[in-house]
């Protein structure tokens, strides 16, 4: 069975995606950046995408945040069974901002969460220029004890860390989105995130999804409301601005 994961926020906006290059990250040892960067302001509620076992961590730079080890083995890179954890990193620092801090900062061990439970919120502590969620997925390997896991593809150039977007909510695994809202230029959150998922799975959009119904998002959705024969004229879509009823309605008949 593959792993399927929920966002880890409310409000989605990429920032950063897995392997691109940064100059901040030159002499780390890494080939590009080890995970997806969320927007989040400070004090964005952060969630765990997946049911497993929780522990709070700090790292060399003062970087503080919950690793959630799955509570059972999924489908590994190689094809084998393994455990994978998820990384939620930035969080305040308990000892400065205690209004902010982790529910998980006083536990001591692993504590079992929910997918979509609270974890945290948002911050800038360690390696970081400003308030953000840096998100990473990592296949374990097991050790001799519970818990003591260390990651399966640590010589993969990103240290053990692989891409989470294929594991996040789209069509590639077969999850089912229902539009229900009509969108437009300017909209966000997670409806414009799955309407471009989409989108690039049909070829009309490039492969970028930010969370954001902007230009090129536009024109994919009147490449689309054509081709799909949604308008005759741009009555529905005004040129793709909008997204309206009948395109909701292709979109619904298309995603699985």
């Amino acid at each position: 069975m593959k792993l399927q994961l929920t966002y880890p926020l409310k409000e989605i906006y990429i920032t950063q995606r897995f392997g691109n290059k940064n100059p901040q990250l030159y002499g780390l040892g890494i080939l590009g950046h080890n995970g997806i960067d969320f927007r989040a302001k400070h004090g964005t509620p952060i969630y765990a995408s997946n049911d497993g076992y929780a522990s709070y961590q700090i790292d060399a730079g003062g970087g503080h945040g919950v690793v959630v080890i799955t509570d059972k083995e999924y489908e590994s890179i190689d094809g084998q069974s393994s455990y994978w954890k998820t990384i939620y990193w930035h969080m305040p620092d308990p000892l400065k901002e205690p209004r902010l801090a982790s529910w998980l900062a006083d536990k001591t061990g692993f504590t079992f969460v929910s997918k979509g439970q609270l974890l945290g919120y948002a911050d800038n502590t360690g390696r970081s220029t400003g308030s953000h969620l840096h998100y990473g997925l990592k296949p374990v390997a097991k050790g001799e004890n519970w818990g003591t896991y260390f990651n399966a593809e640590q010589s993969n150039g990103y240290f053990g860390a692989v891409d989470p977007e294929p594991y996040l909510p789209g069509k590639q695994w077969g999850f089912t989105w229902n539009f229900t809202n009509n969108l437009k230029v300017g909209s966000r959150g997670m409806d414009v995130v799955m309407l471009q998922k989409v989108l690039i799975e049909l070829g009309y959009l490039e492969d970028k999804v930010d969370g954001i119904y902007g230009v090129l998002t536009r024109y994919a959705v009147l490449a689309f409301q054509i081709n799909e024969k949604v308008i005759k004229f741009p009555l529905e879509s005004w040129f793709g601005y909008y997204c309206g009823p009948k395109t909701r309605v292709k979109l619904n008949e298309i995603l699985p």
